[in-house]
């Protein structure tokens, strides 16, 4: 079994490429070792952030996100145990996104993630919206 979170949080002041480029650096090379996998999203000012892996690669990429000085007001979106990936291939890239993207992305329904699929296994919600984004 597996588990999944789903954040948003705020950039702190002075974030620029030179230091995004070492978060996303630090985030995968420590995801790698954990066996993590999920994507970031960043419209310049905020965070969306999906990781999924094993429960321990995620309690330590969740203690490693919160201990960060690099944002702020951290909100769990979503959270569950799965059975499966949705995004085994990222490897926690960063992707630039309109305010716009993570404005739909910060409302849409997250809930459980392992309910956020419909009957024949795809994605509905924040999920979906995601996997829109990241395709």
């Amino acid at each position: 079994m597996l588990r999944a979170v789903a954040y948003r949080s705020v950039a702190a002041p002075g974030i620029d490429s030179t230091r995004l480029d070492q978060i996303v650096r630090g985030a995968q090379r420590f995801n790698r070792l954990a066996g993590v996998t999920g994507a970031m999203l960043f419209d310049g000012t905020r965070f969306l952030q999906y990781v999924e892996g094993p429960n321990d690669g995620i309690e330590g990429a969740i203690g490693r996100i919160g201990a960060s000085d690099d944002h702020t007001n951290l909100h769990v979106l979503g959270e569950s145990l799965i059975e499966t990936r949705r995004f085994p291939a990222w490897d926690m890239s960063c992707l630039m996104q309109p305010n716009t993207v993570l404005d739909r992305l910060f409302v849409a329904p997250w809930g459980s993630l392992d309910r956020s699929l419909d009957h024949a296994g795809n994605p509905v919600g924040g999920l979906l919206l995601l996997r829109q984004v990241l395709a």
